[in-house]
């Protein structure tokens, strides 16, 4: 009672100046808050997997690339996502000496890729096979004579496509790794015979064979025989592991970006049909 007589006496441009200090109080901290700008988070991205992720005329590009992107939209209020196009070896790399946060599209290796957890929901199956020359095969290599000269096996350069089968026969000299920089690449030393055979994702491999028909007709790719299907394996975007110290908000991204890319990946599917 004696407050709101007191508050009676109080003049009216007084009782005014204490309703906006009130007004001014509470709103404060929420425009504050308001005008954080969205946290910036780097993805690097293998600039030479097409047509997954892959540089057109100095541009990313590909189907997941496409994916994150439209992932990424939908987070655009809490962070701003930059792919950041990279040599697979060297963006592996960089997330091994703990320099990078994030990196598509890795395969799950949690043995040989210790430094990487946890990984994204699965962009896509992809299937890793062999392709050859003619006399040449991968299949049944486990029978193969040691006294026979090595099968010389093409990979991209940092790429993780051989099965226990093929580490073994490496191990005995059965087969000999030749890594080069691109599926491109592998292709053309293939076609000119200075590998037997090059490991690939399918459709990346298929990819690759019609741009070369379309850009260098003279090589010849007709004899190029499919061979052991080496295993099928999920795409992720995989995270660094020990990323707290330096990327605090980890944990609420990766949740975030979770539910992001299934929205996506749902809505495409349902499209489908």
């Amino acid at each position: 009672m004696k407050y709101e007589i007191s508050m009676l006496k109080m003049s009216i441009p007084k009782r005014c100046y204490l309703f906006y200090i009130f007004i001014f109080a509470i709103f404060l901290p929420l425009q504050h808050l308001q005008a954080q700008p969205p946290q910036q988070v780097v993805i690097l991205v293998d600039d030479s997997h097409p047509p997954y992720t892959y540089l057109h005329k100095g541009e990313l590009t590909g189907i997941y690339v496409d994916l994150v992107k439209e992932a990424a939209n939908l987070l655009k209020n809490d962070y701003t996502i930059k792919l950041q196009p990279i040599p697979w070896k060297r963006g592996i790399d960089s997330l091994k000496q703990g320099r990078e946060f994030a990196i598509l599209p890795p395969y799950k290796h949690k043995v040989d890729r210790y430094f990487i957890s946890p990984y994204s929901i699965a962009l896509q199956t992809e299937v890793v096979q062999a392709f050859c020359n003619p006399g040449f095969s991968l299949k049944n290599i486990e029978h193969n004579l040691l006294t026979a000269p090595p099968i010389n096996v093409g990979l991209n350069a940092g790429f993780l496509v051989l099965d226990d089968a093929l580490k073994r026969a490496e191990k005995q000299g059965k087969i000999k790794r030749w890594e080069n920089k691109s599926t491109l690449s592998n292709i053309i030393k293939l076609a000119k015979k200075r590998i037997d055979c090059f490991i690939s994702e399918k459709l990346s491999f298929q990819y690759g064979v019609q741009k070369i028909q379309y850009t260098d007709p003279e090589i010849d790719l007709t004899e190029l025989i499919d061979d052991k299907i080496i295993f099928e394996h999920t795409a992720h975007i995989g995270y660094l592991k020990d990323a707290d110290d330096n990327y605090p908000f980890k944990d609420d991204f990766i949740e975030k970006m979770d539910k992001a890319l299934q929205s996506v990946i749902n809505k495409r599917n349902k499209n489908k049909h």
